[in-house]
């Protein structure tokens, strides 16, 4: 491996250079040059740079840089001082970012960008690929939302420890965040959908989950040791790793949530056929004495895995009926079950095998990454002091679901049996990377992880005073081959214990001060590329360092010797069973006490006096001898030793669950004491508002007005009654008119005024009747005109030819077709004036029967 403090394309006059170091345009969000001058300083998890394929982001203040490490080597120029080549780099349009970026986290398929601050969150779609090669300063981004602005703003105490995205995401768009206060938030986005990037699709309290009570503020007794500090999904697709989540926290216990199931979600079918297997094999084997929560976890399994497998049934009958690509179909996907509840079930704290050492007050947990090395997994716990722990994980995680019929026990139930479900990993080994002692102090030192391209068994780590390579090849691909053969336990042992440890190199180191630590290393990206090489590339804070070697495994020159090693092996058939004189400790649940108890009584252990008085006093009649004496260490002594030790351990933990049960007992009062403050003051509020309004003069208005009304109403009636009258109304009136009207038109009273003759025959013209009269003078008019042999009518002559017969009237010879034509028109003139005759009589019976009911 041949390294270098910077690649000749990244160094000045470049544009890889300005990339890292160029002062961004708004100053106030660029962070301060020196951070350890500032004692209120809170240190956090820093990853500013991630890579898209060849394509690099960087985070500057509140600007995200991006660039294409192809297109910066090939345009850049040896020539000293040359500026051909040269090319501004582009940013990201995010006008409305206003935070400082901590976190740069792309998705699986480089769709889209999660953006997070120490207490802000914010996703945005980046620019196709190959954008970053086109001219312009700018590159304008599809879309971009903040996150969850109700739970993630500066206003907030809790910070943002760790978010990632879900490895089954539909299109890459299931987001998993963690927050310091131990809440655990999934979001679904929808591109289009605002509501889907401000309101958290699940939201896992972890407090709650173990059974503890979350307080507002004041007295906890453990805290700390539920502060989270980072996260991550479990590797590769064996049982349920996919949906498993790992949480670190601060004080270095590693708990689990699974299954983690976005909304809509995608997982290859042979990967559910197996899931299948597992659980049936599990359902086939079930022993004897099996509990019930056991049977009832795995029916729970058995739900939600029939429950996907329907799902992919009907998605694969759609494509079976559809001679349609499914390329060119809408993105068909999984829904999360709903066969058994959402909520998973916090499993933990992890049981390590053998107990690691404890931390001091300085120390604490930062990072974790898991793989998988089939059969088992591998998890790395990284500590601010530079300790790097690699455990083994046996089998995977099983599901579980919180479920109201299972009595679940709390992380800290103190019982001899509150140990037999947790979950065991064993120790492989400690690695030390040396930092120096200024380096560890907790507000100064927060090392993360980054992944390698090429192999997920190669882990970087990021810290102040440099990136340090962690390699598991060796021994992993060792470990494989012993599990996978049919040997003994006691050859796996052996053969674990001969295996050797991993591969530590420090291919990047911080030339500066470890006092000072002015420019740590807040975030790396390798890449590999046929182009570009192998290539390792660190920013600090103002500045930038790169490495380019041919493989992680071969030698380095200029390795730390210091760099140390130190293996702690158990085999992993048959995990260690802590001693009974060290069972692990766990405090007891947080007791939610009621109102409705008797009142609390002093225990009889605050008055009682101790027992170790009476153990150590000097008459003791069975160690009177040995408390006489000089103290010397003897089998004897170490005996009293342990059991004053004991008794004033179970003494100590007495008091102590007793000023818990006291201080559980006074936050119930006090929250009771508020409700009642609450409800005195909405009374009060309600009486002086009634009283405010002056009931009494409203009510007298009121009365004085009912009295008024109730008179006017008497007057009117009393008009009504005297006067008795029934009037005809305007519309009565005009219906009167228009029955009189035809009536007249009908001839009822057409002879009634008998004036004149002349007025007669035109009245008699205007009305149906007088019609009627002129119809029947005209057809005795038009009788005689007709022959009597009309059975001759129309007939033929003998020789083929029609005759016009001639018939003679009044009026002379009249043609035979003028005659039928006249008598056709009679006719149809008799027919439409009987038809309008009994229209008019129909309506005026209507008329008739309406009058009658008036």
């Amino acid at each position: 491996m041949a390294a270098t403090d910077r690649l000749p394309w990244l160094s000045r006059s470049s544009t890889g250079y300005d990339l890292f170091t160029k002062t961004p345009e708004n100053p106030t969000s660029y962070p301060s040059l020196v951070a350890g001058g500032d004692e209120e300083t809170t240190v956090g998890p820093m990853r500013v740079m991630a890579n898209r394929g060849t394509e690099i982001f960087v985070a500057r203040g509140n600007e995200i840089r991006c660039a294409d490490l192809q297109d910066l080597k090939a345009r850049y120029t040896p020539k000293a001082g040359a500026q051909d080549g040269h090319r501004e780099y582009k940013m990201l349009d995010l006008p409305a970012l206003d935070f400082e970026i901590h976190q740069l986290e792309i998705s699986r398929d480089g769709l889209l960008l999660a953006i997070v601050g120490e207490k802000e969150l914010a996703v945005c779609m980046l620019p196709a690929e190959g954008l970053t090669r086109m001219d312009g300063s700018k590159l304008r981004v599809p879309a971009f939302n903040l996150v969850g602005s109700n739970y993630h703003n500066s206003e907030k105490d809790s910070r943002i420890v760790r978010a990632i995205w879900h490895p089954l995401g539909v299109e890459g768009a299931s987001l998993v965040v963690l927050t310091s206060e131990s809440i655990v938030r999934t979001y679904d986005f929808t591109i289009g959908q605002d509501f889907t990037f401000e309101i958290p699709d699940q939201t896992l309290d972890l407090y709650t989950l173990s059974g503890r009570a979350r307080h507002a503020g004041g007295f906890f007794a453990d805290g700390e040791e539920m502060e989270a500090a980072s996260c991550c999904f479990g590797g590769g697709h064996q049982g349920w790793r996919p949906f498993t989540l790992y949480i670190l926290m601060r004080g270095g216990d590693i708990y689990a949530l699974t299954p983690v199931v976005p909304s809509r979600w995608k997982a290859p079918r042979e990967y559910l056929q197996s899931l299948s297997l597992d659980i049936n094999w599990g359902l086939e084997n079930l022993e004897e004495d099996v509990t019930m929560e056991e049977k009832l976890i795995l029916r729970q399994q058995t739900k939600w895995i029939n429950d996907v497998l329907n799902q992919e049934a009907n998605i694969g009958a759609v494509y079976t009926g559809s001679t349609i690509s499914p390329r060119k179909k809408a993105s068909t996907c999984l829904v999360r079950p709903r066969a058994v509840g959402p909520t998973p079930q916090l499993q933990g704290p992890f049981l390590f095998q053998p107990a690691p050492q404890e931390l001091s007050s300085d120390e604490y947990g930062c990072d974790i990454f898991h793989i998988e090395s089939h059969p088992v997994g591998v998890i790395g716990v990284l500590f601010s002091n530079g300790k790097v722990d690699i455990c083994l994980e046996p089998e995977s995680l099983k599901a579980k679901w919180v479920d109201k019929r299972i009595r679940h026990k709390g992380v800290g139930d103190e019982s001899d049996q509150s140990t037999q479900g947790l979950p065991v990993i064993s120790g492989y080994e400690t690695i030390d990377l040396s930092f120096s002692p200024g380096s560890c102090f907790s507000r100064l030192s927060w090392p993360v992880f980054s992944r390698d391209p090429q192999s997920n068994q190669v882990w970087y780590i990021n810290h102040n005073l440099g990136v340090a390579a962690i390699s598991m090849k060796a021994w992993l691909g060792k470990l494989a081959t012993v599990l996978d053969g049919e040997e003994d336990d006691g050859f796996v042992a052996k053969s674990v214990e001969k295996n050797p440890q991993s591969t530590v190199y420090k291919p990047i180191q911080n030339t500066n001060k470890p006092q000072s630590l002015a420019r740590p290393i807040i975030g790396s990206v390798a890449v590999y590329e046929a182009y570009l090489g192998y290539l390792l590339i660190a920013a600090t804070k103002t500045n930038s360092q790169s490495v380019e070697f041919d493989d992680i495994q071969g030698h380095t020159p200029g390795v730390d010797s210091s760099t140390s090693s130190t293996a702690i092996i158990y085999p992993l058939a048959q995990p260690r069973q802590l001693p009974p004189s060290k069972p692990p400790t766990h405090r007891g649940h947080q007791r939610r006490p009621s109102l409705l108890t008797p009142h609390f009584t002093s225990p009889p252990e605050l008055t009682t006096p101790s027992a170790l008085h009476s153990l150590l006093r000097p008459t003791n009649p069975q160690h009177k001898k040995l408390l006489a004496s000089p103290i010397h260490f003897t089998t004897e002594t170490n005996d009293l030793l342990r059991a004053a030790r004991d008794t004033l351990k179970m003494e100590y933990d007495r008091i102590m669950e007793i000023a818990q049960e006291m201080y559980d007992r006074a936050a119930t009062q006090r929250i009771e004491f508020r409700k009642q403050l609450e409800s005195i003051h909405k009374a009060n509020e309600t009486l002086t508002r009634i009283q405010n309004k002056d009931v009494r003069a409203r009510l007298d208005r009121f009365l004085t007005r009912q009295e008024e009304l109730q008179a006017r109403a008497d007057e009117v009636l009393k008009i009504l009654i005297i006067k008795n009258e029934f009037g005809v109304s305007d519309a009565e009136k005009k219906w009167f008119r228009e029955v009189a009207k035809v009536e007249e038109k009908i001839g009822d009273g057409a002879g009634e005024g008998q004036q004149q003759e002349e007025e007669e025959e035109e009245e008699d013209s205007s009305t149906l009747a007088g019609r009627r009269d002129i119809v029947a003078r005209l057809a005795g008019e038009l009788c005689p005109l007709v022959s009597e042999d009309g059975a001759d009518e129309g007939s033929a002559s003998p020789g083929g030819r029609r005759r016009m017969r001639m018939v003679v009237g009044r009026g002379g010879y009249v043609p035979e077709e003028v005659r039928i034509g006249k008598l056709r028109i009679l006719r149809e003139l008799l027919e439409r004036e009987d038809a309008l005759i009994t229209a008019t009589k129909k309506k005026l019976e209507n008329l008739t029967l309406e009058a009658e009911k008036v």
